[in-house]
């Protein structure tokens, strides 16, 4: 039997929206670490390119805040400077790959 590579992937939407692990996370732990750093880094720069989008279109950090759950002041402390890595704090183009 061939075990599958763990794969992440997002379904659903909505209150409705879910994880879902493909592949056999406990033969292959590092790499389903691996797996789930690259889905995190991929939500992070959609988060990024969202907030951008908004505040391009004149939202305010209040009505970003609210969208995120968080007060404005987070909001802003967040997302006002450079897209940084979630885990290791490095800088991440927010067009491209992940800087190595």
């Amino acid at each position: 039997m061939t075990l599958r590579s763990p794969r992440v992937r997002i379904i659903g939407h909505g209150n409705h929206l879910r994880l879902r692990t493909l592949g056999d996370w406990e033969a292959h732990p590092i790499e389903a670490l691996r797996e789930c750093c690259r889905a995190e880094t991929a939500l992070e720069k959609a988060m990024w390119q969202t907030v951008n989008t908004a505040r391009e279109a004149s939202h305010s950090w209040t009505e970003i805040g609210d969208a995120l759950g968080v007060t404005k002041q987070t909001a802003w402390q967040r997302f006002s400077g450079g897209l940084r890595h979630p885990i290791t704090g490095e800088e991440i183009d927010r067009e491209g790959e992940p800087e190595a």
